[in-house]
């Protein structure tokens, strides 16, 4: 486990720390020219506008699918809000009305109480549903990304990742909510405000109108500067996400190293700088309600303003009390209208690190005329393939021929680093060689649709992968989406020699074998994994150092079962231990990028020491 988290999963925030003082020195600069200033100031304006343009459309699909529970929703405000403006003209009539008009009063109030829930209710299942919507699409775009998006200097990390599509679209769901219900619902109510305060006082109508434009010019400047906090507690707590992601599932590294200590200072800098940043945020948020107590001073000075109005009998009190109580209905969507736009700017930051993951252009492409092919024999051809996994750096695989006939067992052995896994990686076409071309029964592998590809090769690697699930569904993987045949699972079972343990688990088949398989042995894990690939019934099996965890008897028996499974098949064997790769028919060697065939002379008891010596076998 590396020491350090990635620079793209952790923040610069290395003055969080810094709790010396500063020595600053003073040094004379020419002012920055004037058209210099405003030409960048224009261009940040300019950058903050195309990237909320470029979020906008990226949602704008998801919030247009939810149209029907949104009109619905916007519909139900609109009668809340007839019901409430009605109910307030009332209030100027209420000593005229008598007992049989408190009818229609109470009637009115039920309506604007049920319609009040269900605009809520409506605005929340489509913000709710659209954001499971994009979930679905996210995390589908993350499946379908090549290996390099994960494998790269650059790569997010599986925390980081992981944060994104759980707690960030959580939070996508709360803006999208708020923007929903303020568009609609806290225009009209504005609106409906405005207009029964300018019947009742047009001069006081004026003076309230006079605190609107202050309270958006101080919550258009708060937002901004949100904004930018908001971006930063994402990506401090993305990368505490990110490093618990790393070290917990190697605690038993951690443990064995006695890093308990460093793991835990490392923990106290990330979690500092998720402090610092969420702190920063909270007390940019303690600053919007003391916007409001202004706009309640205001408040005061026009209920001032109308006593002296009443005192020149202009209106009775009861007119005084309407319009007091519009105003008050006033100033909550003019405070909606803020909330929106603050939660806009701390959503922001959120959908554009879920449009980023959307955005990356995969190199592997599938043409749209590739063939699926049906069955396959086997027969593999690496005609003239390179390989490097960036520019500046030295090929992994240089100019590398090999045929493998249906059928055949062929070993590769080769010092760690010599591109022996990159070579399974190029055949399942999880990258694209640099030059060269690979093919399967004539077949450019470019040609073959890559579901159809994956399909007819198995991989069984040195790193184990097993899901939290029970063991039929671990050896059925490719069917868990359809129907898994028992049958099928117990055969290939015994055939990897694994349904002996399988039988003593406590449920058997149906047990469940935790994350990552963790209540098994090492062996009883890579025999699972064998018994998958068997499974797949793949025409070409891989074996990636399949046996490293086995021991010399289950080694001997997996190597029985695929002398059994050889038959139309071709078995490519990656390994460092002389029992398998005695297997092969032939052996090569794969050093430098270079491919060399070992006579099987070598392999002799007279010759092999030199191998062993060497460390290409053990």
């Amino acid at each position: 486990m590396p020491l350090s988290l990635s620079q793209s999963s952790i923040p610069s925030h290395s003055h969080f720390l810094q709790f010396q003082p500063q020595h600053h020195h003073h040094h004379h600069h020419p002012p920055k020219p004037l058209s210099l200033s405003l030409r960048i100031h224009n261009s940040t304006i300019t950058n903050t506008t195309i990237k909320t343009h470029n979020t906008f459309q990226f949602l704008k699909p998801y919030i247009l699918s939810q149209h029907k529970p949104i009109l619905c929703g916007w519909l139900c405000s609109a009668i809340s809000v007839y019901s409430l403006s009605n109910l307030l003209s009332k209030f100027s009539k209420i000593a005229t009305i008598n007992a049989p008009d408190t009818l229609p009063l109470a009637a009115l109030l039920v309506a604007r109480l049920i319609a009040t829930y269900a605009q809520h209710a409506l605005l929340w299942e489509a913000s709710l549903n659209a954001v499971y919507n994009l979930r679905l699409h996210v995390f589908d775009r993350v499946l379908r990304k090549e290996l390099a998006y994960f494998e790269a200097n650059d790569a997010l990390s599986a925390g980081d990742i992981a944060y994104r599509i759980t707690a960030e679209a959580s939070d996508l769901a709360v803006t999208l909510y708020t923007l929903l219900n303020t568009i609609v619902p806290s225009t009209l109510q504005l609106s409906a405000m405005m207009m029964q305060m300018l019947v009742i006082s047009p001069a006081l109508s004026l003076i309230s109108a006079m605190i609107i434009p202050c309270m958006v010019l101080v919550v258009a400047f708060l937002g901004k500067e949100l904004r930018k906090i908001s971006k930063e507690t994402h990506i401090s707590i993305a990368a505490l996400s990110a490093y618990l992601n790393e070290v917990l599932p190697a605690i038993l590294f951690v443990k064995a190293n006695n890093a308990e200590s460093c793991e835990s200072a490392r923990f106290k800098r990330l979690a500092l700088m998720d402090y610092s940043a969420k702190l920063k945020k909270k007390k940019m948020k303690a600053v919007i309600p003391q916007v409001i107590q202004a706009i309640y001073f205001g408040v005061l000075c026009i209920l001032c303003a109308g006593s002296v109005v009443i005192s020149r009998g202009s209106f009775d009190r009861y007119s005084l009390v309407s319009f007091v109580t519009s105003l008050l209905f006033l100033i909550e969507p003019i405070q909606d209208v803020g909330r929106a736009y603050n939660e806009w700017r701390q959503g922001e930051p959120a959908a554009e690190r879920l449009f980023a993951m959307t955005r990356f252009k995969n190199k592997v492409v599938e043409k749209p005329d590739a063939v699926d092919l049906e069955r396959v024999t086997g027969e593999l051809k690496f005609c003239d393939v390179s390989f490097g996994y960036n520019d500046d750096m030295p090929l992994v695989l240089d100019g590398l021929n090999l045929h493998i006939r249906t059928g055949e067992i062929v070993a590769i052995v080769g010092p760690s680093g010599g591109g022996k896994t990159t070579l399974v990686k190029l055949l399942l076409r999880l990258y694209d060689p640099t030059s060269g071309c690979m093919l399967i029964d004539n077949h450019n592998i470019r040609n073959i649709r890559l579901s159809s590809l994956r399909r007819h090769v198995g991989v069984v690697s040195q790193d184990i992968t097993l899901f939290s699930g029970t063991v039929a569904e671990n050896i059925g993987y490719r069917d868990l989406t359809t129907k898994i045949d028992m049958e099928r699972v117990k055969l290939v079972a015994k055939t990897a020699h694994a349904d002996e343990f399988i039988r003593k688990l406590p449920e058997g088949y149906k047990t469940i074998i935790g994350p990552r398989g963790s209540t098994l042995s090492g062996g009883q894990r890579q025999r699972l994994a064998i018994a998958r690939a068997f499974y797949q019934n793949s025409s070409i099996l891989i074996l990636d150092e399949a046996t490293s965890s086995l021991d010399s008897k289950s080694e001997l028996l997996v190597r029985q079962a695929v002398q059994r499974l050889m038959q139309n098949r071709t078995v490519l064997v990656i390994s460092h231990r002389l029992e398998t790769v005695m297997m092969a028919k032939r052996v090569f060697l794969l050093d430098n990028g270079k491919l060399t065939e070992l006579p099987r002379s070598t392999m002799l008891d007279g010759h092999k020491d030199s191998l062993l010596s060497s460390g290409l076998v053990i």
